[in-house]
């Protein structure tokens, strides 16, 4: 499971970022959200997940419609853009 960075949109209130920051093993402010979890496409939501009090495991839902971008871990990654259509 990788260390995912989410950048969510802006309607999402700085109170809810901040509230998430207090969970143990995920860390969120200025419009990013960076912690271990996995997408759920399913569920149209990102999950992560965190050391609950007791010494369990929590879960954080985010909802795509949140989200504007997650980079899930990925180190190196290369864009190119084609211009025009290609026959097989």
């Amino acid at each position: 499971m990788e260390i995912m960075h989410i950048y969510v949109t802006s309607d999402v209130p700085e109170a809810v970022l901040a509230a998430i920051d207090k969970l143990a093993s995920i860390s969120a402010g200025d419009g990013v959200i960076s912690g271990a979890g996995e997408v759920h496409p399913e569920e149209n939501s990102v999950v992560l997940f965190y050391e609950a009090e007791g010494g369990g495991k929590g879960e954080v839902r985010i909802p795509f419609s949140s989200i504007a971008m997650v980079d899930e871990g990925v180190h190196h990654a290369t864009m190119k853009r084609t211009i025009g259509l290609r026959e097989p």
